[in-house]
């Protein structure tokens, strides 16, 4: 599997930043999503993980514990970045609303910070937040920003322990650098 990794990586820009694997897609590169519009740079050596098609394309994950993993990442990874895009289907109307929205549906949370704030033209919010669950505590980062032309949220969310945070921020932030809008198709559009 790695060789194959390799050797796509190798054949330079024209070529595909995918890989069907019995069980997902794995991304190098880049990630790309034309049905919700937007795309994220991968940092060398990060893999990104999504489901396979026909499942709905919303985003992918990377293992914060170990981002050149090969092997697949679900969301029950303790450290975990999770980015994925999705429709207002509840008409929040925004990124704050969409946090708030997020946030009673688990009362057990300590929030750290909040911060409305402008990221490529889109109004957004930055939250960092502590979870506490029966056994651990962790802490979570979200970027959430909202499309209102298109009624598109995206959520670049990381989830650490307190003593892997400094070290899965910086992953974090690199993903976030990554992060571009495309334009929405007006038809229809070619992912994996």
């Amino acid at each position: 599997m790695m060789l194959l990794l390799c050797s796509v990586a190798a054949a330079g820009a024209e070529t595909q930043h995918w890989i069907a694997t019995p069980n997902e897609t794995i991304w190098h590169g880049e990630y790309t999503n034309c049905d919700y519009g937007y795309a994220v740079g991968l940092p060398t050596g990060v893999i990104a993980h999504s489901d396979l098609p026909p499942s709905p394309n919303h985003g992918f994950l990377i293992s914060a514990a170990d981002p050149a993993t090969i092997q697949k990442v679900g969301l029950e990874n303790q450290r975990l970045v999770d980015v994925y895009a999705e429709y207002d289907a509840l008409g929040l109307g925004g990124a704050r609303a969409y946090l708030k929205w997020e946030l009673q549906q688990d009362r057990d949370k300590k929030i750290l910070q909040i911060k409305d704030i402008m990221f490529q033209g889109l109004r957004a919010v930055r939250a960092r937040y502590r979870v506490n669950t029966r056994n651990s505590s962790g802490l979570i980062e979200q970027l959430i920003l909202f499309r209102k032309s298109a009624g598109i949220v995206y959520v670049i969310m990381l989830r650490t322990t307190a003593r892997d945070h400094a070290a899965d921020s910086e992953l974090f932030t690199r993903l976030q650098a990554g992060f571009h809008l495309l334009p929405i198709p007006k038809g229809q559009c070619l992912n994996p």
